[in-house]
Protein backbone atom coordinates (compact mmCIF):
# COMPACT_ATOMS: atom_id res chain seq x y z
CA UNK A 1 0.00 0.00 0.00
CA UNK A 2 0.90 3.59 -1.01
CA UNK A 3 1.43 5.03 2.41
CA UNK A 4 1.44 8.87 1.32
CA UNK A 5 -1.04 8.07 -1.70
CA UNK A 6 -3.36 7.40 1.02
CA UNK A 7 -2.27 10.63 3.22
CA UNK A 8 -3.16 12.89 -0.08
CA UNK A 9 -6.60 11.27 -0.30
CA UNK A 10 -7.18 11.63 3.38
CA UNK A 11 -7.03 15.68 2.85
CA UNK A 12 -8.81 15.59 0.07
CA UNK A 13 -11.97 13.71 1.83
CA UNK A 14 -14.95 15.66 2.00
CA UNK A 15 -15.88 13.94 5.11
CA UNK A 16 -14.42 13.85 8.75
CA UNK A 17 -13.69 10.76 10.86
CA UNK A 18 -11.75 7.71 10.22
CA UNK A 19 -10.80 7.35 6.39
CA UNK A 20 -10.02 4.55 3.99
CA UNK A 21 -7.54 4.11 1.99
CA UNK A 22 -8.54 4.70 -1.83
CA UNK A 23 -8.09 1.75 -5.10
CA UNK A 24 -5.13 2.19 -7.05
CA UNK A 25 -6.95 4.08 -9.88
CA UNK A 26 -8.35 6.52 -7.43
CA UNK A 27 -4.46 7.15 -5.71
CA UNK A 28 -3.46 7.47 -9.33
CA UNK A 29 -5.67 10.58 -10.15
CA UNK A 30 -5.11 11.87 -6.92
CA UNK A 31 -1.25 11.95 -7.94
CA UNK A 32 -2.09 13.38 -10.80
CA UNK A 33 -3.60 16.20 -9.76
CA UNK A 34 -1.15 19.26 -9.22
CA UNK A 35 -3.65 21.19 -7.24
CA UNK A 36 -4.57 18.61 -4.82
CA UNK A 37 -1.01 18.38 -4.06
CA UNK A 38 -0.23 22.16 -4.03
CA UNK A 39 -3.21 22.13 -1.57
CA UNK A 40 -1.18 20.18 0.85
CA UNK A 41 1.68 21.26 0.94
CA UNK A 42 0.25 24.42 1.62
CA UNK A 43 -2.00 23.37 4.04
CA UNK A 44 1.16 21.55 5.74
CA UNK A 45 3.31 24.70 5.51
CA UNK A 46 0.18 27.06 7.46
CA UNK A 47 0.61 24.20 10.22
CA UNK A 48 3.92 24.57 10.85
CA UNK A 49 3.36 28.35 10.29
CA UNK A 50 0.54 28.34 12.76
CA UNK A 51 2.46 26.33 15.21
CA UNK A 52 4.96 28.55 15.53
CA UNK A 53 2.85 31.36 16.59
CA UNK A 54 3.15 33.34 13.03
CA UNK A 55 -0.71 33.27 12.63
CA UNK A 56 -0.85 35.96 9.39
CA UNK A 57 1.52 33.81 7.60
CA UNK A 58 -0.73 30.38 8.58
CA UNK A 59 -3.66 32.66 7.54
CA UNK A 60 -2.09 32.70 4.16
CA UNK A 61 -1.21 29.54 3.42
CA UNK A 62 -5.05 28.67 4.52
CA UNK A 63 -6.27 30.38 2.42
CA UNK A 64 -4.30 29.26 -0.83
CA UNK A 65 -4.92 25.81 0.01
CA UNK A 66 -8.58 26.66 0.62
CA UNK A 67 -8.48 27.97 -3.10
CA UNK A 68 -6.88 25.10 -4.19
CA UNK A 69 -9.40 22.02 -2.27
CA UNK A 70 -12.27 23.19 -0.14
CA UNK A 71 -12.05 21.21 2.45
CA UNK A 72 -13.37 21.28 5.69
CA UNK A 73 -10.47 21.11 8.02
CA UNK A 74 -8.64 23.77 5.76
CA UNK A 75 -11.63 25.80 5.76
CA UNK A 76 -11.77 25.72 10.19
CA UNK A 77 -8.05 25.78 10.71
CA UNK A 78 -8.27 29.03 8.31
CA UNK A 79 -11.27 30.70 10.43
CA UNK A 80 -8.74 29.78 13.77
CA UNK A 81 -5.81 31.58 12.02
CA UNK A 82 -8.22 34.51 11.16
CA UNK A 83 -9.18 34.93 14.61
CA UNK A 84 -5.49 34.86 15.90
CA UNK A 85 -3.96 37.56 13.25
CA UNK A 86 -6.72 39.72 14.15
CA UNK A 87 -9.36 39.17 11.65
CA UNK A 88 -12.39 38.69 12.93
CA UNK A 89 -15.20 39.50 10.40
CA UNK A 90 -13.33 37.01 8.30
CA UNK A 91 -13.39 34.99 11.25
CA UNK A 92 -16.84 35.20 12.22
CA UNK A 93 -17.40 34.23 8.60
CA UNK A 94 -15.98 31.18 8.25
CA UNK A 95 -16.31 29.95 11.44
CA UNK A 96 -20.30 30.17 10.51
CA UNK A 97 -19.82 28.64 6.93
CA UNK A 98 -18.03 25.74 8.41
CA UNK A 99 -20.85 25.43 10.92
CA UNK A 100 -23.72 25.56 8.50
CA UNK A 101 -22.00 23.16 5.87
CA UNK A 102 -20.42 20.79 8.04
CA UNK A 103 -23.48 19.34 10.19
CA UNK A 104 -22.37 15.53 10.83
CA UNK A 105 -18.65 17.06 11.87
CA UNK A 106 -17.84 15.56 14.80
CA UNK A 107 -18.59 17.02 18.40
CA UNK A 108 -14.83 18.18 19.38
CA UNK A 109 -14.62 20.10 16.03
CA UNK A 110 -17.95 21.92 16.55
CA UNK A 111 -17.67 23.29 19.67
CA UNK A 112 -14.30 24.64 18.61
CA UNK A 113 -16.07 26.14 16.17
CA UNK A 114 -18.90 27.36 18.08
CA UNK A 115 -16.44 28.85 20.27
CA UNK A 116 -14.29 30.63 17.72
CA UNK A 117 -17.40 32.09 16.52
CA UNK A 118 -18.59 33.45 20.01
CA UNK A 119 -15.20 34.78 20.58
CA UNK A 120 -14.84 36.43 16.86
CA UNK A 121 -18.32 38.20 17.43
CA UNK A 122 -16.77 39.94 20.50
CA UNK A 123 -15.52 42.19 18.04
CA UNK A 124 -18.23 42.29 15.43
CA UNK A 125 -21.47 43.62 14.44
CA UNK A 126 -24.36 42.05 12.13
CA UNK A 127 -26.36 42.92 9.23
CA UNK A 128 -29.70 41.46 8.78
CA UNK A 129 -29.95 41.96 4.87
CA UNK A 130 -33.35 41.51 3.25
CA UNK A 131 -34.15 41.58 -0.67
CA UNK A 132 -37.40 41.54 -1.95
CA UNK A 133 -36.16 39.76 -5.16
CA UNK A 134 -34.70 36.22 -4.63
CA UNK A 135 -31.88 35.41 -6.24
CA UNK A 136 -30.41 39.15 -6.13
CA UNK A 137 -26.59 39.48 -5.32
CA UNK A 138 -26.02 41.13 -1.92
CA UNK A 139 -22.86 42.96 -1.60
CA UNK A 140 -21.26 44.82 1.84
CA UNK A 141 -18.83 47.45 0.88
CA UNK A 142 -18.87 46.07 -2.60
CA UNK A 143 -17.72 42.38 -1.50
CA UNK A 144 -20.04 39.58 -2.04
CA UNK A 145 -21.67 37.77 0.67
CA UNK A 146 -24.56 35.74 -1.09
CA UNK A 147 -27.44 35.78 -2.75
CA UNK A 148 -31.13 36.73 -1.18
CA UNK A 149 -32.71 35.25 0.62
CA UNK A 150 -29.47 35.40 3.02
CA UNK A 151 -29.50 32.45 5.41
CA UNK A 152 -28.65 34.42 8.46
CA UNK A 153 -27.36 38.31 9.38
CA UNK A 154 -23.74 39.05 8.03
CA UNK A 155 -20.51 39.68 10.39
CA UNK A 156 -19.21 43.19 9.43
CA UNK A 157 -16.52 45.31 11.34
CA UNK A 158 -18.08 48.37 13.53
CA UNK A 159 -18.49 52.06 11.42
CA UNK A 160 -20.52 52.42 8.43
CA UNK A 161 -21.20 49.84 5.68
CA UNK A 162 -22.54 49.78 2.16
CA UNK A 163 -25.36 47.86 1.36
CA UNK A 164 -26.53 46.78 -2.18
CA UNK A 165 -28.13 44.64 -3.77
CA UNK A 166 -28.04 44.17 -7.86
CA UNK A 167 -30.12 41.83 -9.51
CA UNK A 168 -30.02 41.58 -13.77
CA UNK A 169 -32.96 43.91 -14.97
CA UNK A 170 -33.05 46.06 -12.64
CA UNK A 171 -31.34 49.27 -10.56
CA UNK A 172 -29.12 48.53 -7.99
CA UNK A 173 -30.94 48.72 -4.84
CA UNK A 174 -28.19 50.34 -1.69
CA UNK A 175 -28.24 51.43 1.70
CA UNK A 176 -25.96 52.77 4.50
CA UNK A 177 -25.83 50.89 7.59
CA UNK A 178 -23.80 52.26 10.59
CA UNK A 179 -22.82 48.84 12.38
CA UNK A 180 -22.02 48.48 16.44
CA UNK A 181 -20.39 46.01 17.71
CA UNK A 182 -22.54 43.10 19.70
CA UNK A 183 -25.56 44.73 18.16
CA UNK A 184 -27.51 43.45 14.89
CA UNK A 185 -28.73 46.24 12.77
CA UNK A 186 -31.74 45.40 10.04
CA UNK A 187 -31.63 46.52 6.37
CA UNK A 188 -34.27 45.88 3.68
CA UNK A 189 -33.37 46.40 -0.15
CA UNK A 190 -36.32 47.11 -2.70
CA UNK A 191 -35.46 46.28 -6.51
CA UNK A 192 -37.79 47.96 -8.29
CA UNK A 193 -37.64 48.84 -12.30
CA UNK A 194 -38.99 51.74 -11.75
CA UNK A 195 -36.55 52.89 -8.89
CA UNK A 196 -34.77 51.43 -6.18
CA UNK A 197 -35.26 52.72 -2.56
CA UNK A 198 -34.02 50.95 1.05
CA UNK A 199 -35.03 51.12 4.47
CA UNK A 200 -32.63 50.66 7.60
CA UNK A 201 -33.49 49.81 10.75
CA UNK A 202 -30.64 51.43 13.75
CA UNK A 203 -29.44 48.52 16.24
CA UNK A 204 -31.86 48.05 18.94
CA UNK A 205 -30.06 50.65 21.76
CA UNK A 206 -31.73 50.47 25.25
CA UNK A 207 -33.71 53.86 26.08
CA UNK A 208 -32.35 55.81 28.35
CA UNK A 209 -34.56 56.11 32.05
CA UNK A 210 -36.98 58.49 32.47
CA UNK A 211 -38.15 58.53 35.38
CA UNK A 212 -40.30 60.83 36.64
CA UNK A 213 -39.51 63.36 39.48
CA UNK A 214 -40.63 62.82 42.96
CA UNK A 215 -43.71 64.06 43.64
CA UNK A 216 -43.72 66.84 46.53
CA UNK A 217 -44.60 65.01 49.88
CA UNK A 218 -47.24 66.32 51.50
CA UNK A 219 -46.36 67.07 55.61
CA UNK A 220 -46.78 64.48 57.79
CA UNK A 221 -50.06 64.65 60.02
CA UNK A 222 -49.24 65.49 63.61
CA UNK A 223 -49.15 62.50 65.44
CA UNK A 224 -49.67 62.88 69.73
CA UNK A 225 -47.04 62.05 71.97
CA UNK A 226 -47.49 60.53 75.10
CA UNK A 227 -45.06 60.53 77.75
CA UNK A 228 -45.08 57.79 80.76
CA UNK A 229 -43.04 57.98 83.92
CA UNK A 230 -39.64 56.54 83.58
CA UNK A 231 -39.53 53.39 85.60
CA UNK A 232 -38.38 53.34 88.84
CA UNK A 233 -35.67 50.92 89.90
CA UNK A 234 -38.04 48.77 91.78
CA UNK A 235 -39.57 47.73 88.75
CA UNK A 236 -39.02 44.54 86.81
CA UNK A 237 -37.58 45.29 82.78
CA UNK A 238 -39.86 44.71 80.03
CA UNK A 239 -40.19 41.43 79.23
CA UNK A 240 -38.66 40.76 74.95
CA UNK A 241 -41.47 39.54 73.00
CA UNK A 242 -38.25 37.82 70.62
CA UNK A 243 -36.56 35.39 72.46
CA UNK A 244 -34.59 33.95 69.74
CA UNK A 245 -33.74 30.21 69.10
CA UNK A 246 -31.50 28.46 71.79
CA UNK A 247 -28.87 26.08 70.15
CA UNK A 248 -29.22 23.81 73.31
CA UNK A 249 -29.65 20.14 73.40
CA UNK A 250 -31.19 20.75 76.85
CA UNK A 251 -34.43 19.24 77.50
CA UNK A 252 -34.66 18.89 73.95
CA UNK A 253 -35.67 15.02 72.59
CA UNK A 254 -32.94 13.45 71.08
CA UNK A 255 -31.70 13.88 67.44
CA UNK A 256 -32.53 10.88 66.41
CA UNK A 257 -36.18 10.28 68.06
CA UNK A 258 -36.55 13.61 66.53
CA UNK A 259 -35.37 12.48 62.52
CA UNK A 260 -37.37 9.43 62.82
CA UNK A 261 -40.95 11.45 63.14
CA UNK A 262 -40.27 14.75 61.34
CA UNK A 263 -40.95 14.71 57.71
CA UNK A 264 -38.57 18.22 57.07
CA UNK A 265 -35.67 15.42 58.63
CA UNK A 266 -36.72 12.88 56.23
CA UNK A 267 -36.47 15.12 53.28
CA UNK A 268 -32.77 16.66 54.49
CA UNK A 269 -31.77 13.19 54.61
CA UNK A 270 -32.45 12.05 51.61
CA UNK A 271 -30.83 15.19 50.20
CA UNK A 272 -28.11 14.38 51.77
CA UNK A 273 -27.82 10.73 50.48
CA UNK A 274 -29.00 11.82 46.87
CA UNK A 275 -26.05 13.95 47.43
CA UNK A 276 -23.34 11.76 48.35
CA UNK A 277 -24.64 9.02 45.88
CA UNK A 278 -24.32 11.74 42.83
CA UNK A 279 -20.68 12.73 43.98
CA UNK A 280 -19.58 8.90 44.31
CA UNK A 281 -20.94 8.13 41.11
CA UNK A 282 -19.37 10.87 38.97
CA UNK A 283 -16.41 10.87 40.47
CA UNK A 284 -15.86 7.13 39.69
CA UNK A 285 -17.12 8.25 35.84
CA UNK A 286 -14.20 10.95 36.10
CA UNK A 287 -11.51 8.71 37.20
CA UNK A 288 -12.67 6.14 34.62
CA UNK A 289 -12.95 8.79 31.98
CA UNK A 290 -9.16 9.82 32.79
CA UNK A 291 -7.95 6.27 32.91
CA UNK A 292 -9.57 6.50 29.23
CA UNK A 293 -7.70 9.71 27.89
CA UNK A 294 -4.10 8.31 29.74
CA UNK A 295 -4.49 5.41 27.62
CA UNK A 296 -5.72 7.01 24.41
CA UNK A 297 -2.75 9.58 24.95
CA UNK A 298 -0.56 6.41 25.49
CA UNK A 299 -1.60 5.57 21.89
CA UNK A 300 -1.32 8.57 20.18
CA UNK A 301 2.08 9.15 21.54
CA UNK A 302 3.77 5.83 20.82
CA UNK A 303 2.48 5.90 17.62
CA UNK A 304 3.62 9.53 16.77
CA UNK A 305 6.83 8.62 17.83
CA UNK A 306 6.99 6.73 14.17
CA UNK A 307 5.53 9.37 12.24
CA UNK A 308 8.42 10.63 10.01
CA UNK A 309 6.30 13.55 8.17
CA UNK A 310 5.09 14.35 11.88
CA UNK A 311 8.70 14.67 13.03
CA UNK A 312 9.24 16.84 9.71
CA UNK A 313 6.49 18.88 10.82
CA UNK A 314 7.73 19.06 14.11
CA UNK A 315 4.62 17.97 15.92
CA UNK A 316 5.43 14.75 17.21
CA UNK A 317 5.30 16.16 20.93
CA UNK A 318 1.61 17.15 20.39
CA UNK A 319 0.04 16.08 16.78
CA UNK A 320 -3.55 17.12 19.28
CA UNK A 321 -2.73 20.46 18.86
CA UNK A 322 -5.11 22.79 16.46
CA UNK A 323 -4.95 22.00 13.48
CA UNK A 324 -4.72 18.27 14.24
CA UNK A 325 -1.93 17.00 12.13
CA UNK A 326 -2.97 14.39 9.27
CA UNK A 327 0.11 12.66 7.83
CA UNK A 328 0.00 8.75 7.06
CA UNK A 329 -1.73 8.17 9.91
CA UNK A 330 -5.22 10.69 10.39
CA UNK A 331 -5.18 11.51 14.24
CA UNK A 332 -8.19 13.02 14.41
CA UNK A 333 -10.48 10.30 15.59
CA UNK A 334 -8.18 9.51 17.84
CA UNK A 335 -7.31 13.62 19.24
CA UNK A 336 -11.49 13.75 19.55
CA UNK A 337 -11.87 10.96 21.24
CA UNK A 338 -9.22 12.21 23.67
CA UNK A 339 -10.46 15.44 23.83
CA UNK A 340 -14.24 14.00 24.78
CA UNK A 341 -12.51 11.71 27.44
CA UNK A 342 -10.66 15.23 29.15
CA UNK A 343 -14.34 17.32 29.06
CA UNK A 344 -15.77 14.06 29.98
CA UNK A 345 -13.40 14.16 33.55
CA UNK A 346 -13.28 17.70 33.60
CA UNK A 347 -17.42 17.84 33.73
CA UNK A 348 -17.98 14.81 35.84
CA UNK A 349 -15.27 16.29 38.24
CA UNK A 350 -17.28 18.98 38.39
CA UNK A 351 -21.06 17.37 38.89
CA UNK A 352 -19.29 15.07 42.07
CA UNK A 353 -17.61 18.02 43.77
CA UNK A 354 -21.31 19.80 43.37
CA UNK A 355 -23.13 16.84 45.02
CA UNK A 356 -20.79 16.49 47.91
CA UNK A 357 -21.05 20.30 48.22
CA UNK A 358 -25.27 18.97 48.54
CA UNK A 359 -25.06 16.82 50.78
CA UNK A 360 -23.33 18.81 53.20
CA UNK A 361 -25.70 21.78 52.65
CA UNK A 362 -28.54 19.50 52.97
CA UNK A 363 -27.03 18.25 56.55
CA UNK A 364 -26.15 22.14 57.61
CA UNK A 365 -29.84 22.58 57.17
CA UNK A 366 -31.23 19.18 58.93
CA UNK A 367 -29.14 20.06 61.59
CA UNK A 368 -30.64 23.60 61.84
CA UNK A 369 -34.26 22.02 61.09
CA UNK A 370 -33.87 20.38 64.54
CA UNK A 371 -33.52 23.49 66.61
CA UNK A 372 -35.70 25.36 64.85
CA UNK A 373 -39.03 22.89 64.89
CA UNK A 374 -38.01 21.18 68.38
CA UNK A 375 -38.22 22.96 72.06
CA UNK A 376 -36.61 22.26 75.67
CA UNK A 377 -39.33 21.61 77.92
CA UNK A 378 -40.01 24.27 80.63
CA UNK A 379 -38.75 23.29 83.97
CA UNK A 380 -42.15 24.44 86.31
CA UNK A 381 -40.02 26.54 89.14
CA UNK A 382 -39.82 24.42 92.69
CA UNK A 383 -42.91 25.89 95.12
CA UNK A 384 -43.63 25.56 98.70
CA UNK A 385 -46.58 25.27 100.64
CA UNK A 386 -47.27 26.00 104.07
CA UNK A 387 -51.20 24.55 105.56
CA UNK A 388 -51.89 24.88 109.21
CA UNK A 389 -53.25 21.60 111.10
CA UNK A 390 -55.70 22.16 114.00
CA UNK A 391 -57.83 19.35 114.80
CA UNK A 392 -59.05 18.17 118.55
CA UNK A 393 -56.53 15.47 118.46
CA UNK A 394 -53.23 17.10 117.36
CA UNK A 395 -52.06 20.64 116.11
CA UNK A 396 -49.15 21.36 113.81
CA UNK A 397 -47.78 22.65 110.48
CA UNK A 398 -48.19 20.37 106.92
CA UNK A 399 -45.19 21.12 104.09
CA UNK A 400 -45.56 20.45 100.80
CA UNK A 401 -44.12 21.56 97.22
CA UNK A 402 -42.43 20.37 94.12
CA UNK A 403 -39.14 20.68 92.77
Amino acid sequence: MNLRACSLAIFVALTSGVFACPDAAAQGAAQNDPFTDMARQRFQEGVKLYDAKKYEEARGAFLQAYALKKHPAVLLNLAQSELKSGHPVDAARHFSQYLQENKDTSAAERKAAEQGLAEARLKTGRVLIEVNVQGADVFVDDELVGRAPLREAVDVGPGPHKIEARYAGYPHAAGQVNAVVGQQSNVSLKLDKGGSSAAVAPPAVAPPSTAAPPATASPAPSVPITTEPPPTSDSPPPASGDTGVSVSTAGRPSFFSWAASDPVAWIGGGLTLLGIGVGIGFAASANSASSNADSIAGQIKAVASRDQILADMGRQSNPCADPVAVTTTDYRNACNQLRDNLDTRDSHKTVATWGFIGAGVAVVGTVGAYFLRTSPKKESAPTTSFVPILSPTMGGLSIGGSF
